[in-house]
């Protein structure tokens, strides 16, 4: 019998991890209704209840609309928590990439 490839390994993830694959796969949407000026990245923190949002986003954006982001993330992420019934021992920590516009000339 061949051995298996590396892909087809079983791995079983934590349910943090499930969650994390989750609100990936999922946050196109909200990305969608942004526009190209954010995005989100989850990614699962050391301690197995923290979720870590990482918020790219145009350093010119005014700090409301930085505000609503993180709002936007969180409240997401936690909704979809919710689903799992797993809401009550998540914890979310937000991240923040500022990066510049490129503008073509």
């Amino acid at each position: 019998m061949s051995e298996r490839a590396p892909g087809f390994e079983d791995y079983t993830p934590s349910r943090l991890e499930w969650l994390v694959v989750m609100l990936n796969s999922l946050i196109q949407h909200v990305n969608s209704s942004i526009g190209d000026c954010a995005n989100y990245v989850y990614t699962p923190g050391e301690d197995g209840k923290t979720i870590v949002l990482l918020i790219r986003h145009y350093n010119d954006l005014k700090p409301e609309v930085v505000e609503n982001l993180e709002d936007t993330g969180k409240t997401f992420a936690t909704e979809i928590a919710k689903n799992y019934k797993w809401d009550s021992w998540i914890k979310i920590e937000t991240e923040w990439d500022p990066i510049e516009k490129h503008t073509e000339q």
